[in-house]
């Protein structure tokens, strides 16, 4: 496998969240900062959340409720991240503001989950990225230190390209790819990450070498394949919907054992002689420590913010998947899903 490190063109730079001006990506999410950065960036969160005190379970919320979205706007967890955060202010009746922690692959904004105080009152995404970045490296946080709320989705990935590109389906890109080893650019989540591991699948078994080029979320490399900077995105399938469906990218197969109902036309790789079924998960963390009272009522508060019919429309429309299991059932999910990557990065 060989990665890339390259300058972005100005088309692929993202906001900053917290200046509201625009910064390069951050290298997909692999840059890392060290311990001190990662901490540092948590501990404003968790501070800012201690100094109002500690709050009753049946006070749960008498404030706003942070939702930390551990990547940079524009990707799929963004987007799930600010539907889900109006559908539980709906609900609660106190903002629900996101809050974009993106760095570390995941880490800062895991981090930040972690550090805040035990009320119930900050809450986060976790994603494949939790499980696989201490397998990975040394990065000061794991999923046992964060307490479960709940799974709310998974999604499968698809393999896409530019429209530029000749390739109309997978086995003209694996024709090139084994042409020409290390000729083909593809974006994709940064190391551990479920896009990643599609483009570490895709290489494995179809026997090609890629150039993997990685991103801090689905939204700047998109830029670059409509830009023609790289070649292929292994991000969700709906994550590319807009590009794809604005004739600016092509899918040419889904990784998943199915064909989608939003893209019925577009094969799975499987179909076209390549057993790939690979997908993403999201769900929502807290800090450990906070009351059994008070995780009840967010799981409560979650699950009926999932049935919200406004969510439920923004979900079926973009091609989410919306998949709930509880604080216990996605506690264990997360051990499967240890046991899963650990047996993985073993071969």
């Amino acid at each position: 496998m060989a990665t890339t490190t390259r300058r972005r063109s100005p088309s692929s730079r993202r906001a900053d969240p917290g200046s509201g001006r625009t910064s390069a990506p951050s290298g997909g999410e692999a840059v890392m900062h060290g311990r001190r950065s990662w901490l540092r960036a948590g501990a404003g969160i968790a501070g800012a959340a201690a100094l109002s005190g500690g709050v009753q379970a049946s006070d749960w919320p008498n404030r706003p409720v942070t939702l930390i979205v551990p990547w940079a706007p524009g990707g799929g967890t963004d987007s799930v991240g600010r539907a889900l955060g109006q559908a539980l202010s709906r609900n609660l009746g106190v903002p629900v503001p996101v809050m974009n922690r993106a760095g570390g692959n995941g880490t800062v904004g895991h981090v930040a989950i972690r550090d805040a105080a035990p009320d119930g009152h900050t809450i986060g995404f976790v994603t494949p990225q939790l499980i696989t970045g201490p397998l990975l490296g040394s990065v000061p946080v794991t999923w046992r230190e964060l307490q479960p709320v709940a799974l709310l989705n998974t999604d499968p990935g698809a393999i896409t390209v530019g429209a530029q590109k000749p390739w109309r389906n997978l086995p003209e890109f694996l024709e090139e790819a084994r042409r020409n080893p290390r000729s083909i650019r593809v974006g994709n989540s940064g190391q551990g990450g479920a896009w990643h591991m599609l483009s570490l699948e895709l290489e494995r078994k179809a026997g090609i070498e890629l150039i993997h080029v990685p991103y801090a979320s689905a939204g700047p490399a998109l830029q670059d394949l409509v830009g023609g900077h790289i070649d292929a995105v292994t991000f969700s399938a709906v994550e590319v919907r807009a590009p794809v469906g604005g004739g600016q990218a092509r899918m040419v197969a889904v990784a998943a054992p199915e064909r989608m109902r939003t893209h019925p036309n577009v094969p799975t790789a499987r179909e076209q002689g390549l057993d790939l079924d690979v997908s993403t998960w999201r769900g929502l963390a807290t800090s450990r420590g906070t009351s059994t009272p008070a995780l009840a009522r967010l799981e409560s508060a979650v699950r009926q913010a999932l049935q919200d019919e406004v969510f439920q429309q923004f979900m079926a429309q973009q091609g989410f998947g919306i998949r709930f299991l509880g604080a216990p059932a996605f506690a264990s999910f997360l051990g499967e899903q240890d046991t899963k990557y650990r047996a993985y990065f073993s071969n």
